[in-house]
């Protein structure tokens, strides 16, 4: 039995899609972490962190949404990871870039607009935004310009699961991607895809 815990307005809408992608069926908690959920006694025994998303997977327990993507993928037969070992290490590139380089440009942005009005900088903000553009332009719309996905030869993988995950955020943010119109395009595909609006239909 896969159990999740998170709701989709975090990290744990892309192991949801990923479970969706694969047809699995899983339990849900949907914890709210601003109500405290994520800060009792029970939870903070499977994630000494308190945060999410978590799995526990007949008694296995993982932590950190890049991780449990790899592990459901690997773990059950799919489309999502590709045998071949050169494509499935171009999986983890395009995974720890879009973590490493693009996600945090946008948590940047995200705190900044949880501060009170007053404390609010846009000057940060805009070196943000700024940032993230950038990164864009010189790597994401360069690659999707020639592929419709990620990986050469492949469709939707776990790749393009995981990157679109945290691109996701540019459309919360309402960022203009009239300058990325591949990326916009790829957005589109994998934001179109049933599994992804089944993960929407959840808490």
């Amino acid at each position: 039995m896969l159990k999740i815990y998170g709701w989709k307005r975090s990290r744990a809408a892309r192991c949801m899609w990923v479970m969706e992608e694969l047809g699995l069926s899983y339990e849900q908690v949907p914890l709210n972490p601003h109500a405290g959920e994520t800060r009792t006694p029970e939870y903070l025994a499977l994630n000494p962190s308190g945060k999410i998303p978590t799995l526990v997977h007949d008694g296995f327990v993982l932590t950190e949404s890049a991780a449990i993507n790899w592990y459901i993928a690997s773990s059950f037969p799919g489309t999502l990871l590709p045998r071949d070992g050169r494509l499935a290490a171009k999986v983890q590139q395009w995974t720890s870039w879009a973590m490493t380089e693009l996600e945090p440009a946008l948590v940047s942005i995200l705190h900044e607009r949880r501060r009170s009005k007053e404390q609010v900088d846009p000057a940060r903000i805009e070196a943000s935004q700024a940032q993230i553009h950038q990164v864009i332009a010189t790597v994401l719309e360069r690659r999707l310009a020639a592929s419709q996905y990620l990986l050469d030869g492949q469709d939707f993988t776990l790749a393009d699961l995981n990157a679109a995950s945290v691109t996701s955020v540019l459309q919360a943010f309402e960022m203009p991607l009239d300058k990325h119109p591949a990326v916009a395009d790829w957005m589109g595909r994998c934001f179109a895809r049933a599994a992804w609006a089944r993960v929407q239909q959840r808490s």
